[in-house]
């Protein structure tokens, strides 16, 4: 079953595909969507990164972001329950 573009599988999710469709001026941003081929490039990530670590408190890095939007939500996830454990 393939989802919406605006069905996001978590907050995290959720939150990312707004702050990836305000930053790279798209429509809309799908899971297996790739920030460099929506037209992302490293200053962009760079402001992405810091949104991260303010907004949800985790580091990730410029070469993790280039990745699907589904990886990274992943990724932020995984880093925020590593904190709480």
């Amino acid at each position: 079953m393939n989802q919406s573009p605006e069905e996001a599988s978590s907050d995290t999710e959720a939150k990312l595909a707004a702050w990836w469709k305000d930053l790279l001026g798209v429509e809309a941003v799908r899971p297996e969507d790739h920030f460099l081929e929506l037209g992302g490039n490293s200053l962009m990530a760079t402001v992405l990164s810091n949104r991260i670590e303010s907004e949800l408190g985790v580091e990730v890095s410029m070469g993790e972001l280039f990745n699907t939007l589904r990886a990274v939500a992943t990724l932020c996830d995984e880093l925020r329950q590593e904190q709480i454990a």
